[in-house]
């Protein structure tokens, strides 16, 4: 006996040193919440603990037939709405008493408030939770300021009053309004508002009216069960010159039938519409949307508190994006989600053209003064295990050696002659110090077929490398050739002395080389005559045919390196300068850069 009213008080003491670790853990985050325990061992326990609060619901989940499961093992989150609460719905239903509702009702009502997980308020986003609720729609989380105390709102109307009480099968937060599912499809619901007219008729006439009305339930393929649609109002339209819908549809459908999937109108509204939920933190934290019309795009950017769709820099110039109006957004159907634009966008017509990327060329680089300084200087680019790029990635920079090379570099009268003199350098190998592959993001890429081209400059212990577009990613594609860095124009299949000459393009051409540097005065110390000297100049800058890649939407894109030869890269010298992507049918051989950044056209 002594010896088990012991393990008793062993227990006991262990878990109040781990519920005081648990506070003291969470006394040190930003995030202040309550939290509650509680030894009742479930949910229904802990309802019929407190009836002076929540006894209405308990009658509710008795009416719907789920006491049961709520009752047993298993892991849930139930936002429960207090009696005040639950009598103010029943009050607007028209109802006097739980009894009243059906066992349907009762059922739906359940439903919508618990998760088949326990989600504390720490995982809550500005959006939807990862988690859909038992009903079939997903709940919204943000955060109300209110005589300067902060709290969480669900869907926009209930507040968390107490949170994350933790009992035996999940997790309770408590909540002073009932949530309210939407019942309207996308197409009823923009139908039903005013402000739409156009729209309305548009995706009537589209027929995406009859896509959008479809009740989830039943839709048997769960991924095209929601759809993200996106509006533009009447009186947005008529400030772009549509003063009434005719003059919009005269603008768009050519065809003289909106349903035909090669009419413009019908294009224009696919552009507008896209597969899933996609809240706005879904729209911030993905670089585009892919909507139904094929292979087509919507372009994403955060800028400050403004959520810009096809802002893009194309060819140098920046394009004047549209504004999401997030008063208008985050709008829940009943199979998805909608938001409105300030401004008409369409579907983007552009031109194929080659893209000669200066890889150095990078946003937070451009910002800092050493960044094609007078001076010779380094910028890392990884500090603290992570890329300083949001463009560069690498596969596992946790494990990467700090004093390996991964640098921007620029070398101002450098003997070697980088374009604008400025490079990666950087550290590859198979040896886990080093990075196994690097992965560049691209400017903006107009959909079409390219020959791709590695320029970098040559080393004897450099790494063999092999190309991949979107590795990973929708529309993978891994390019034949090998990209022998130690390989330099004096190994293309013409000589050292000759590979600086016109005569030489051609087979190098053939052998998949190119010289990508101009023939211009800074080389003068580098040439013998009309001839390079080995390893200081022109043979030793190297444009690569990493092979041909058929790009399906027009958008950034991820190039990655990655390293196939285990006896190569055995020291920090991987310097890669340029990128080239070329239209298959475009010249490839020019222009051609200089250490200025200027371009030389074909002779």
């Amino acid at each position: 006996m002594m010896k088990n009213n012991l393990n008793v008080r062993n227990v006991t003491v262990l878990m109040v040193i781990l519920a005081f670790t648990f506070v003291f853990i969470n006394a040190c985050k930003r995030e202040q919440y309550t939290l509650a325990t509680t030894d009742d061992v479930n949910i229904t326990g802990y309802l019929d603990r407190y009836p002076d609060q929540f006894s209405m619901m308990k009658q509710i989940i008795d009416r719907s037939g789920t006491t049961g499961y709520l009752g047993a093992y298993g892991k849930y989150t139930l936002f429960t709405p207090n009696n005040a609460a639950v009598t103010q719905w029943l009050k607007g239903k028209g109802k006097n008493a739980v009894a009243d509702l059906t066992v349907d009702e009762a059922k739906d009502m359940v439903k919508f408030h618990i998760l088949p997980d326990t989600v504390a308020t720490n995982k809550f986003t500005d959006g939807k939770l990862a988690q859909i609720t038992l009903y079939g729609q997903y709940l919204q989380t943000g955060a109300i300021n209110e005589g300067g105390v902060s709290s969480h709102i669900v869907n926009k109307l209930a507040k968390i009053t107490k949170s994350n009480i933790r009992v035996g099968n999940g997790i309770i937060h408590v909540i002073d309004h009932v949530l309210i599912p939407a019942t309207l499809t996308l197409a009823k619901s923009v139908e039903a508002n005013t402000r739409y007219s156009y729209f309305t008729q548009a995706l009537k006439e589209t027929g995406f009216y009859d896509s959008l009305n479809v009740e989830q339930a039943a839709v048997k393929d769960t991924t095209k069960r929601f759809q993200t649609l996106i509006l533009e109002s009447d009186s947005a339209l008529k400030a772009a010159g549509y003063a009434t819908y005719a003059s919009f549809k005269s603008r768009y459908s050519k065809t003289g039938n909106p349903k035909n999937h090669a009419d413009s109108l019908w294009l224009y509204m696919a552009y507008h519409i896209s597969a899933g939920p996609t809240y706005t933190p879904d729209i911030i934290s993905t670089p585009a949307i892919y909507t139904l019309a094929p292979k087509e795009i919507i372009t994403t950017k955060f800028a400050g508190q403004r959520i810009l769709l096809n802002e893009d820099e194309f060819n140098g110039v920046v394009e004047p994006g549209v504004e999401i109006n997030r008063s208008f957004s985050d709008v829940t159907a009943a199979n998805g989600v909608q938001h409105e634009v300030k401004k008409p966008f369409s579907i983007k017509v552009r031109v194929q053209t080659p893209v000669y990327f200066d890889v150095a060329d990078q946003p937070e680089l451009r910002t800092n003064p050493k960044w094609r300084g007078a001076s010779a200087a380094t910028i890392p680019l990884y500090a603290n295990g992570l890329s300083t790029l949001s463009g560069v990635l690498f596969n596992d920079p946790s494990k990467l050696t700090q004093g390996q090379n991964y640098q921007f570099v620029t070398v101002p009268d450098a003997t070697r002659k980088y374009n604008a003199n400025d490079y990666f350098n950087l550290s590859m190998g198979t040896n886990v110090q080093r990075a196994q592959w690097i992965e560049i993001k691209t400017p903006m890429l107009v959909k079409g077929k390219y020959k791709i081209w590695i320029c970098y400059s040559y080393n004897t212990s450099a790494p063999v490398l092999q190309a991949g577009v979107d590795v990973g990613r929708p529309g993978e594609q891994i390019l034949p050739n090998i990209i022998d860095m130690r390989q330099s124009l004096g190994s293309s299949g013409v000589s050292s002395a000759t590979s600086s000459l016109p005569s030489a393009d051609p087979l190098m051409l053939t052998n998949g080389f190119k010289r990508y540097m101009a023939t211009t005065a800074e080389f003068a110390g580098t040439l013998r005559g009309a001839q390079p000297v080995t390893g200081t100049g022109w043979d030793v800058m190297v444009g690569r045919l990493a092979g041909t890649a058929d790009i399906q939407t027009t958008d950034r894109h991820w190039i990655r390196l990655t390293v196939v030869n285990t006896a190569a890269g055995s020291s920090n010298f991987t310097w890669i300068d340029m990128i080239h992507f070329i239209p298959v049918d475009a010249d490839q051989n020019y222009p051609r850069f200089s250490i200025s950044g200027t371009q030389f056209n074909r002779p």
